[in-house]
């Protein structure tokens, strides 16, 4: 006698109840959770406190800030997910195998969950260049490149960045073994993002291929164009004027480079999304649990 398999629920519904089981999850983790929502106030009152005063005022102070927020946005959105997926894996591996779950709605209802998290702490990232005007009543910029106010064109840039470190996060989460290796992974990714950014030191060669793969590299990109890094003196020229330094072809002021490099950055988001669902699907032949 056939046993029919019972009828799988609506992938609308199902998307709905995993996004009610996500924010269990997310909000029943209280350390983890405080940590993500208080983090990023931190690092906003780090970049006003070591590198404010000047932001705005000369390139390397703002250039120095910049990086700090593009190193304190990837750190945030890999400290959010990279043990999303892991720690779930017995539990998806069963209900996937027994039909009941669509890995597809699994993943889009945790990316849309950190997506939230990751809009948060953006904005209040943002919140340093405020603090840069309130504290030292340094002038900000105001006019974008392609969206008009720059505040605007920051916030996409940041969010893109954090989100971009978020969905690498879930793609780790997807593939490793143990929550256990997936923190130990963190801070050695954190150290090749900032090793070759560009920004600590100069990429030629071989180094400047593997810059190109590094999510800092196009961060910096994005929030020195924005900032017109290139137009403002170097701190030395307050003191000798004739002195003249050399555009960086990186920090371009141009809506054209913008949107190239935000281009790029939704690459960063999209590609480790799809490598985490690929990898995920293939949990059925896992004799991890």
């Amino acid at each position: 006698m056939k046993i029919n398999a019972p009828k799988r629920i609506s992938v609308a519904r199902e998307l709905r109840i995993l996004l009610r089981q996500g924010f269990r999850a997310l909000t029943g983790n209280k350390i983890n959770l405080l940590i993500s929502l208080f983090f990023p106030f931190v690092a906003a009152g780090i970049t006003v406190w070591i590198a404010g005063k000047d932001m705005f005022v000369n390139m390397e102070s703002t250039k120095s800030a910049c990086f700090i927020l593009v190193c304190a946005a990837i750190w945030g959105g890999l400290f959010n997910s990279i043990q999303t997926i892991v720690k779930e894996r017995k539990s998806i591996k069963r209900d996937y195998v027994s039909g009941a779950l669509r890995i597809g709605c699994y993943t889009a209802s945790r990316a849309i969950i950190q997506l939230l998290l990751c809009a948060f702490q953006s904005a209040v990232l943002c919140l340093s260049f405020y603090g840069v005007h309130w504290a030292y009543s340094n002038e900000l910029p105001t006019e974008g490149l392609i969206c008009g106010p720059a505040m605007l064109e920051y916030y996409i840039t940041i969010f893109l960045i954090v989100f971009a470190a978020d969905t690498m996060g879930l793609c780790i989460s997807c593939i490793v073994k143990n929550e256990q290796l997936a923190s130990q992974m963190s801070p050695y990714i954190l150290i090749v993002q900032l090793l070759f950014s560009g920004v600590l030191f100069a990429m030629e060669g071989a180094a400047s291929s593997v810059s190109a793969l590094m999510l800092s590299r196009w961060g910096m990109e994005a929030l020195g164009s924005i900032s017109n890094l290139n137009d403002l003196p170097l701190h030395i020229q307050g003191e000798f004027p004739m002195i003249a330094h050399e555009a960086d072809e990186a920090f371009l002021y141009s809506a054209e480079h913008l949107r190239e490099v935000w281009l790029i950055l939704l690459v960063f988001v999209v590609v480790p999304l799809i490598i985490g669902n690929v990898a995920l699907h293939s949990i059925k032949k896992d004799a991890r649990g």
